[in-house]
């Protein structure tokens, strides 16, 4: 977690990896059977947390991979 005076040195376009300290999570996506929405889970089941998962409407997705 960053403090304020860090988020005052983070680049308005920050990297998320080196200016965040994100990292990359490959995901399993799951579609809902019974509407448009899809759930992001980590491929890792030992990454699974109880809150670890993104539910999104298909319009919300974006293809980032060419």
């Amino acid at each position: 977690m960053f403090s304020n005076n860090e988020w005052d040195d983070v680049p308005d376009d920050p990297d998320p990896h080196e200016n965040l300290d994100y990292e990359m999570e490959e995901l399993t996506v799951i579609q809902s059977e019974t509407d448009e929405k899809y759930v992001f889970l980590p491929a890792e089941e030992s990454h699974l947390l109880e809150d670890a998962f993104i539910v999104a409407s298909a319009d919300a997705l974006v293809e980032l991979r060419e």
